[in-house]
């Protein structure tokens, strides 16, 4: 009997140990936003993101690398984003190695809405992991204000017309009231363009390839080494967008540690131009830099895009134009 406890105790010991062991190899993979979600606004300030990787019990995993996948809102059955084009694809897709159990960058989410962040670790052993973080973006307060007076505009006008054409029958005057709903027609049609056009920098010991795509469509972007000057260590390489016309970071990566050679692919979501600049700090030497310009003009989206804010903007007129006809039949 005694022979049999101290079996059964050794056992429990034995399995206490392999779990423990298991549950320390465990990956647990997080992705945090900053500044909070609420706080965010379209095409304001960049958010910074980080992707932490530990194990169970906390300790950071060094070895180890993350796939990161950022897709945009999916379109609305009503109002567009003012970039339709733009809904439902992939804005970044990007490999990044994991740095003091984290990576980290900078992104400007450029339309509101929806959007989804997704995570895939590897580690050297092959152990796997993966996390998914959805966080909305709201419009910009002003924005839904100017629409507010925009709108309260349209119903008075179609509460004046409403008024003036009540009780009038001549032809003149019905050919001006469908002169006036068709104009109406036209308010809110808008263009995103889309035709993108490198311009290349000089060529020295490092260099940034932007294979240029289209808004809605991912573009390569490539920094590799091609002189003695970096010498074959691992260099620092930090990343930087800017959209040139309103100066704000678009995207932005300090510090990644890179061996031969770095790409990404990242959309561009409007027509604009922007500067792509890399810094590369070799362990010994000077910093190198490499530099791009992508310059993106235009092409209108579906006509289809623009029916539904449309329909509202006619369905406020004719509101305006009800009540017009009907306060001057009611003085009559």
């Amino acid at each position: 009997m005694p022979l049999a406890l101290l079996h059964g105790f050794l056992s429990f010991l034995l399995l206490a140990g392999l779990s423990h062991k298991a549950l320390a190899q465990e990956l647990v993979t997080k992705l945090e936003v900053s500044p909070l979600a609420n706080q965010l606004r379209p095409f304001s300030e960049p958010a910074e993101i980080t992707v932490y990787l530990t194990n169970a019990d906390g300790s950071p995993i060094e070895n180890a690398w993350v796939q990161i996948y950022v897709d945009a809102p999916k379109s609305r059955r009503f109002f567009s984003t003012d970039f339709p084009i733009v809904e439902g694809t992939r804005l970044l897709d990007m490999r990044l190695p994991i740095r003091d159990g984290k990576a980290q960058w900078q992104y400007l989410f450029p339309i509101r809405g929806q959007y989804r962040i997704s995570v895939e670790a590897l580690t050297s052993n092959n152990q796997k992991s993966t996390a998914a973080l959805e966080i909305t973006v709201k419009e910009k307060e002003w924005k839904w204000f100017l629409l507010g007076v925009f709108t309260l505009g349209l119903f008075l006008s179609g509460f004046v017309a409403g008024r003036i054409f009540t009780h009038s029958s001549t032809v003149s005057n019905r050919k001006v009231l469908l002169c006036f709903m068709v104009s109406m027609l036209h308010i809110g049609i808008y263009t995103v363009k889309a035709f993108t056009q490198d311009v290349k920098s000089d060529v020295g010991p490092a260099r940034l390839e932007i294979d240029a795509a289209p808004v809605g469509k991912l573009s390569q972007v490539r920094w590799y080494r091609v002189g003695p000057p970096l010498g074959d260590d691992p260099v620092d390489l930090s990343l930087k967008f800017t959209h040139l016309e309103t100066g704000k970071t678009v995207f932005a990566i300090e510090k990644l540690i890179v061996a031969k050679e770095f790409s990404m692919r990242f959309q561009f979501t409007d027509g604009d131009e922007y500067r792509i600049e890399a810094m590369a700090y070799p362990k010994s030497g000077q910093p190198i830099r490499s530099e791009r310009t992508v310059s993106i003009t235009g092409i209108e989206p579906p006509a289809i895009a623009a029916i539904p804010a449309l329909a509202f903007f006619v369905f406020v007129i004719a509101c305006g134009l009800w009540a017009g006809r009907r306060s001057r039949s009611r003085q009559h």
